[in-house]
């Protein structure tokens, strides 16, 4: 395999581990804002699932 396919394939390894994170603060948030009813919960769910879209465009 050449070494531009490798990079590629690095460069989707880190983004796919750096996408499962996003998600998983969003989840956390999530259980978050559900047990305090803080809407301040729910704007970091939303920055995170923006962030986890933006990483599919890339």
């Amino acid at each position: 395999m050449n070494e531009q396919l490798l990079q590629v394939a690095r460069r989707i390894r880190d983004e796919l581990g750096d996408m499962a994170r996003v998600l998983d603060r969003a989840q956390e948030g999530w259980r978050r804002a559900q047990m305090s009813s803080d809407d301040l919960y729910l704007d970091g769910v939303a920055l995170n699932l923006h962030g986890f879209y933006a990483g599919l465009e890339l």
